[in-house]
């Protein structure tokens, strides 16, 4: 195998030769790519050997690609105040404890729970050890039960379903590699997958381990377990070659039928980190040979700099923004471009004129990046605003710290928060909007993304009758009537003046959300509205006159006063 693909809690490593790329992508949706040097993999082409070699090396290269991960995630909040950073910091500590406790805990629950409670169990309640193979078998098959429920079990761990998930980005690109087929299209399975054979290599082992059960002493026989759990590596491995390699559909399909509890359906975010990698690991193959055919990156950052200084509302983000969309990649992968075809250069610069002229991204490219996550948009919803992940971020603590069932978005547009939600906890998310074509998008983006979400068109809370949830979400139009042709011609021209017209002060939407929502919301319910500039204490005491308590006005990237929080009162 010449890439060797191998997941983590927020991305993956690719290990090719003696190179590892790490990508990651941070709790903000934003991805990045790092390197390290790693020893070369020996053995990997001698038959048995290279079963062991893989499991060994594939531990090692987890654990690395885990803590250059957090390195990346480190580097990535530079810049934030010292009271962030120092959370950062705490954060970051955290997940270095959680990690080391998590190995410690696996090693005390293999050791009693799967490795002497069966046995003890077996022995005083089940079945006597007067037939000996019989017991053994037995055993063997108990443990390996025990093995498999555990595994059930991880898989719903949100922790867990992350690796799973990345697990299954991994896979693909395993599959498509060798096979140079259609990515989309590709199975997210793969035999030879390393943490799908370390599941099946554990399954095995315990089962050989236990069935066999030498007794020749405490030191010889840790000796001979493990000279028994290197030879199910070995041959292990072998079998999952030959399936690799077969043409034959049924072998797979029983692989697979177990590779279920360790390969998750990713994301469009999940595959956007997995093309980071392959990604740079291509410029770096490819590059050297054909620069001179190309366009440097320099140069086509001056252009474009000297294109887009005629919009005032341009800044350096939009470059990244138009590169990788025109070039399909993500816009961490931007940094690691030496030189682009003709065709690019092309593309790229039809893209920028029309973002000279006051086109927002969003509308050039019909798709816009929120909390990570794809969403189509167009006309007919309003563009969801970096400002409004940080509803989204703080809806989310809300939600986990509380464990709440049920939540609302009002005014959903094109679907960004209550998809967002949908995504990242367990919640049930009902969106609603006055508008059929904005929930059309927004079922499309739902969809799209494998987020569960139940749309219902209705102006506010018309619909909804007498349902009743733990919190509710809204970005509601807030710009006055008198003020939209004011506003930027990349606004007013592209965003659809039912998702900006707030009414004379554009608070119309705040008081009939703030007078309906205290019947909507169960017991010690809440409230998160965004806001525009200058509304935050005004919306805030129409919260209060509806009898919500422990309200918080929470800022913006900008120090804005951006999002207004209440809780129900008793």
């Amino acid at each position: 195998m010449n890439k060797m693909f191998f997941p983590s809690g927020n991305g993956i490593g690719v290990v090719e030769e003696q190179k590892m790329s790490v990508a990651i992508v941070n709790q903000y949706g934003n991805k990045k790519v790092g390197k390290l040097r790693v020893k070369k993999a020996p053995f990997m082409k001698i038959p048995f050997l290279r079963g062991i070699t893989f499991f060994f090396f594939g531990l090692t290269s987890m654990g690395k690609v885990f803590f250059k991960g957090q390195a990346l995630e480190k580097e990535s909040g530079r810049g934030q105040n010292s009271s962030a950073q120092v959370a950062k910091g705490l954060w970051f500590a955290s997940n270095y404890i959680m990690f080391f406790a998590s190995l410690i805990f696996a090693l005390l629950f293999a050791l009693f729970v799967i490795g002497l409670m069966p046995s003890y169990f077996l022995k005083k309640f089940i079945l006597p050890e007067d037939d000996y193979y019989l017991f053994t078998f037995v055993l063997a098959l108990l443990r390996t039960v025990l093995l498999l429920l555990t595994m059930l079990v991880l898989r719903f761990a949100p922790f867990m379903q992350e690796i799973y998930r990345f697990n299954g980005a991994c896979g693909k690109a395993e599959n498509w590699l060798r096979e140079n087929g259609d990515f989309e299209k590709t199975s997210i399975y793969a035999p030879l997958n390393f943490l799908n054979f370390t599941f099946f290599a554990l399954l095995f082992s315990v089962f050989m381990v236990s069935l066999i059960s030498v007794r020749i002493g405490v030191f010889w026989g840790m000796l001979a377990n493990i000279a028994i759990f290197l030879a199910c590596l070995a041959i292990l491995y072998e079998i999952f070659f030959l399936v690799t390699k077969s043409k034959m559909k049924w072998p797979k399909d029983i692989v697979n039928l177990f590779s279920m509890l360790v390969f998750i359906r990713p994301s469009i975010t999940h595959i956007e980190v997995v093309r980071a990698v392959l990604i740079e690991q291509k410029f770096e193959e490819e590059y050297s040979e054909v620069e001179s055919e190309r366009i440097p990156i320099s140069a086509l950052l001056a252009e474009m700099q000297t294109r887009l200084s005629t919009n005032e509302n341009c800044d350096e983000s939009d470059y990244d923004w138009i590169i990788a969309n025109v070039l399909g990649i993500g816009r961490g992968e931007v940094k690691l471009l030496r030189s682009i075809s003709q065709k690019e250069y092309a593309d790229i610069m039809r893209a920028t004129n029309r973002r000279a002229k006051g086109e927002p991204i969003s509308s050039i490219f019909g798709f816009v990046e929120f909390y990570g996550i794809r969403l189509d948009v167009n006309k007919k919803v309003l563009s969801p605003r970096m400002e409004t992940e940080i509803l989204v971020e703080n809806a989310l603590k809300v939600i986990k710290q509380e464990n709440l069932d049920e939540v609302c978005d009002l005014c959903t547009g094109s679907g960004a928060i209550a998809i967002a939600v949908a995504l990242n906890s367990k919640t049930k998310v009902t969106a609603t909007d006055i508008s059929k074509q904005a929930l059309a998008i927004a079922e499309g983006n739902a969809k799209k993304n494998d987020a569960h979400v139940e749309f219902v068109q209705s102006d506010l809370f018309a619909k909804l009758k007498k349902r009743k949830f733990d919190l509710i979400l809204s970005n509601p139009p807030y710009v006055r009537s008198g003020d939209i042709e004011k506003l930027d011609k990349e606004v007013k021209n592209y965003d659809p003046k039912l998702a900006l017209d707030g009414g004379s002060d554009g608070l119309e939407f705040y008081r009939k959300i703030a007078k309906e929502a205290p019947k909507h919301l169960n017991k010690n319910g809440a409230i998160f509205l965004e806001v525009g500039q200058g509304q935050a204490k005004e919306v805030a005491n129409m919260l209060r006159d509806a009898h919500f308590v422990e309200i918080k006005v929470i800022k913006d990237y900008n120090n804005i006063e951006r999002i207004v929080y209440g809780k129900i009162g008793k």
